[in-house]
């Protein structure tokens, strides 16, 4: 059986409580909206996403990224700001931002991704763009309903400024998808350079 695999930076302790108040109160003012919610404990920062895997790779795989990810100081960034994917008029994604003013995090999403080619994987078409999921429009939604949803979403006010994270490691993660959502097990933590 093959393994989902996907690479992150995960929150702190702190940064996941907060995650769950946001999306609470944004359940009860998008109550009948159609939305599938990220469960909150599985908000992260996707720095590449690897797909089915043969669990023999894993090893592999651990080993590219302490080499890449050994050449990265530890850094922090910025956590707040809502936004949508593609737009605000026709979101499929509704996100929290990352700011990253020194472009650490997209340095390493870039080395990440050139570790995980050298082993065979595709280079990332798209450019890096931090972000934590909150929750996916589902795709029956009418176009009317898409635009008033991402309106309410992005003037909302809330999620502004929600804290800063100290990014010291990246992890290798499963992915389980279930009927009540995806279910996330951390295979390795690979740490940043220590300063």
């Amino acid at each position: 059986m093959k393994y989902r695999l996907f690479i992150s930076v995960n929150l702190s302790p702190e940064l996941l409580v907060a995650m769950r108040a946001l999306q609470n109160e944004l359940k009860r003012r998008l109550a009948d909206a159609p939305l599938r919610w990220v469960r909150p404990e599985g908000i992260h920062i996707s720095l590449k996403f690897l797909g089915e895997t043969e669990p023999a790779r894993v090893q592999k795989i651990v080993r590219a990224l302490e080499k890449t990810v050994g050449t990265h100081d530890p850094f922090e960034v910025g956590i707040g700001g809502l936004g949508c994917f593609p737009n605000n008029r026709r979101p499929n994604v509704l996100w929290v931002g990352v700011t990253d003013p020194e472009r650490a995090l997209e340095r390493l999403a870039a080395d990440v991704d050139r570790s995980m080619v050298a082993l065979g994987w595709k280079p990332e078409r798209r450019a890096f763009t931090g972000h934590l999921t909150l929750a996916r429009v589902k795709k029956y939604a009418r176009p009317a309903e898409r635009r008033e949803l991402g309106r309410i979403f992005v003037e909302s006010g809330l999620g502004q400024d929600m804290g800063r994270l100290r990014v010291n490691a990246i992890h290798l993660m499963r992915s389980e998808l279930r009927r009540d959502g995806a279910v996330y097990t951390e295979l390795a933590e690979i740490s940043l350079r220590r300063q």
